[in-house]
């Protein structure tokens, strides 16, 4: 019998979590096996008792071993989807593809008299991304939307999630920064809320699909533009290499896949060449093989690479941003070591914790050590940061900025909290904000590549071409100091090769 902590010691045979492994990865697409397999029973049991099924165990082994149709899979997802997105989320990477995709897409189908645009928002969760195209694309038309046809659909795993996006009505959160007048151009008041105007609503298709299941159809053959972000990296690398070839081979020739920044290296993985799009990553339908791109070292490590720093790793800001995968997690009962002489040490524990995907538990292994008060300043700026990153996995901005802002407080000073900081900024579209972190950064510690690395492409973007290049000149020479399979650091494992191919890719999108 293997022992997996759930929050009542329940002992689970392997055989089981095996099975219960196998059947998410086969139906849902994503990796729990080996040491994710205690952080697979937390969600399943947690989702057990929030629907007050009386026996957890028995309820697991009929998961494990019955036969998954779409209503079951369907009461499964809320324990795997995280559901946080926002509006003009990325807006560079929108002000990217109108330029470089959209605009000449338009001019070329003008000239053809074809006027009609297929738009496909994947995994499009609450709705927000698919509205937001919307929104772009009526503008981009402007007088002459009357004389196109426009076909956008969303699709989500999902059924609550859709719903939501068919009501067109959003809170608070669904809006970030400075969204006033985007919101009074869109948006009627609803109540406490907001719900998209009647020029807008009715107008997208959303229907329900799942990109791990390659038996289904491309529910929008000859899409223009296909949006798939935030969800591959959530694949197993089988998975994630499969959907996107299936995504790829149902677009036009004209087509554009966008991911996010942190999937470019999925997409490397898999064999495919695409280009910067702002802070995301733009495959086209006749993506190239990094294989045929002799400069490009195959990499060594299957971990996918993080490209910049914007949000979203293992979850949206995530930690993997932050550093690389570490081991094995150390279960509860390891909080003595083997000989029983001295306690584990909570730092490291929660550090493993946030490796292998448990913010909860890195935060309940640090919750008493933060209480101690003669706690040295150098450890509780580090026990602060952790939390802050673990609340930087489940996207909740403000729980990590205090924490943040705590470990700060102590007077420490460390590379690793401004980068953080220059993340969260970046979140929340506060470019200066984000290049007044990473100058910290980069003050304490000369040799932070990554951070030349964003520092330049938001340079780029504010037109300070002569900073960018200096920016991107002293990345790209730590680089080339270093092996081709080098990891970078704080990059999710980002080879050296790979990062200088994106470094050349920034440095020709200046020369254009």
């Amino acid at each position: 019998m293997t022992t997996i902590e759930t929050g009542n010691s329940l002992h689970r045979s392997q055989r089981l979590l095996d099975a219960l492994s196998h059947k998410v990865h086969q139906h849902l697409g994503m990796d729990f096996s080996g040491a994710r397999q205690a952080e697979l029973i937390k969600r399943l049991t947690g989702l057990a008792q929030a629907r007050a099924h009386s026996d957890v165990d028995s309820w697991l082994t009929e998961l494990a071993f019955a036969d998954w149709n779409a209503n079951r899979i369907q009461t499964l997802v809320p324990a795997f989807s995280v559901g946080e997105t926002y509006f003009r989320r990325d807006a560079d990477a929108f002000d990217w593809l109108v330029e470089h995709h959209l605009k000449p897409l338009l001019a070329r189908r003008r000239g053809e008299g074809q006027r009609h645009l297929r738009l496909w928002s994947a995994a499009c969760c609450t709705g927000e991304e698919a509205y937001g195209l919307l929104f772009l694309i009526d503008d981009l038309l402007g007088a002459e939307r009357d004389g196109w046809t426009v076909e956008l659909l969303g699709t989500d795993i999902s059924e609550d999630f859709l719903a939501q996006a068919r009501t067109g009505i959003y809170g608070r959160n669904a809006f970030r920064g400075d969204d006033d007048a985007y919101r009074q151009r869109y948006f009627e008041p609803h109540g406490s809320r907001w719900r998209v105007r009647a020029a807008w609503r009715g107008r997208i298709r959303f229907a329900r699909f799942n990109l791990a299941d390659g038996r289904q159809a491309c529910p929008m053959p000859g899409a223009d533009l296909v949006l798939c972000r935030n969800v591959l990296m959530y694949f197993s690398a089988a998975r994630a290499s499969s959907a996107l070839r299936r995504l790829l081979a149902g677009m036009d020739q004209d087509g554009l896949l966008m991911l996010t920044s942190v999937e470019a290296g999925i997409a490397t993985q898999a064999g495919l060449n695409g280009r910067l799009a702002g802070s995301n990553y733009a495959l086209s339908k006749q993506a190239a093989t990094v294989a045929q791109r002799s400069r490009i070292a195959q990499p060594r490590t299957t971990s996918r690479l993080n490209a910049v720093a914007p949000p979203a790793p293992r979850r949206p800001v995530s930690a993997r941003t932050l550093q690389p995968k570490a081991a094995i997690p150390v279960p509860r009962e390891n909080l003595e070591d083997r000989a029983g002489s001295k306690p584990a040490d909570p730092l490291a524990l929660a550090e493993q914790a946030l490796a292998a995907g448990q913010p909860r538990t890195a935060r309940e292994a640090l919750r008493s050590y933060l209480e101690s008060a003669d706690l040295a300043s150098a450890l509780r700026h580090r026990a602060c940061l952790l939390v802050a990153r673990s609340w930087a996995n489940e996207q909740n901005i403000e729980a990590a900025r205090e924490y943040l802002q705590l470990a700060l407080a102590t007077g420490v000073n460390s590379p690793e909290a401004y980068w953080l900081q220059a993340l969260l900024e970046q979140q929340c579209g506060n470019s200066q904000a984000t290049l007044k972190a990473l100058q910290k950064a980069l003050y304490l510690n000369p040799g932070f590549i990554l951070a030349y690395f964003l520092q330049a492409r938001l340079f780029k973007a504010e037109r300070r071409m002569p900073a960018s290049r200096k920016a991107l000149q002293v990345c790209r020479q730590l680089l080339t100091e270093r092996n081709d399979d080098y990891l970078v650091p704080h990059s999710d494992g980002m080879s050296a090769a790979q990062l200088l191919r994106l470094c050349e890719q920034l440095q020709d999108e200046g020369t254009e």
